[in-house]
């Protein structure tokens, strides 16, 4: 069945995806009550994509389509909020350069790991990237709220405001990890990249 719960991971998948324009128009309001609803559908989004594996593997529903779901649509939907920040000046150019390129190497590592009949898995780091910069955007994007007056300033008044003001610290965490587990990745690559780098002969064609 296309809508059966066996195809509830890659529902969710798909679900990332679909919604990640959804994300861009909220941010890009530069609105205190747009941000919250960011942080709230940010929030799904993450929490989706940690449980949809789980839930592939506990119905024994892990397919092609579901893995490929699964390694696209974090990276969409976390571009879909990095960009925006940019445009509308709550982020640095440079920060959203160096996770998206990131995300092309490892990529690319993958590609060339399957081609020679290796799989590079996710490290740990790998894992928890998604999670720190996800918490870092959510940072700043409540920050952003209480700055504009928004309803997380009227709730919690002035006293969450220092805390939330460290937000850049976040997000500098966040590029570190993304750095650091990009390393990883090379790391577990480099006798596949060193063997690759020599050019292989090829017969000439009769």
């Amino acid at each position: 069945m296309l809508f059966g719960i066996r195809s509830l991971p890659n529902l969710l998948g798909l679900f990332r995806i679909v919604t990640t324009p959804l994300l861009v128009w909220l941010v890009l309001l530069a609105e205190p009550s747009a941000y919250l609803w960011a942080v709230a559908l940010l929030v799904i989004m993450a929490a989706s994509d940690i449980a949809d594996g789980k839930i592939a593997r506990y119905l024994h529903v892990v397919s092609p389509l579901g893995i490929f779901l699964d390694t696209i649509s974090d990276k969409i939907f976390v571009t879909g909020a990095l960009i925006p920040m940019v445009q509308i000046g709550m982020l640095s150019g440079w920060v959203v350069f160096v996770i998206i390129v990131r995300e092309f190497v490892v990529s690319g590592l993958r590609s060339f790991a399957a081609a020679e009949g290796v799989v590079i898995s996710a490290g740990k780091l790998g894992k928890q990237k998604l999670v720190v910069t996800v918490i870092a955007l959510v940072w700043a994007l409540l920050s952003a709220n209480a700055e504009a007056g928004g309803l997380f300033a009227t709730l919690f008044g002035g006293a969450l405001r220092p805390l939330l003001a460290l937000w850049p610290f976040v997000i500098a965490l966040a590029v570190t990890w993304t750095l650091v587990s990009g390393v990883e990745y090379l790391w577990h690559a480099w006798p596949l990249l060193r063997q690759g780098w020599t050019p292989r002969s090829t017969s000439k064609p009769s």
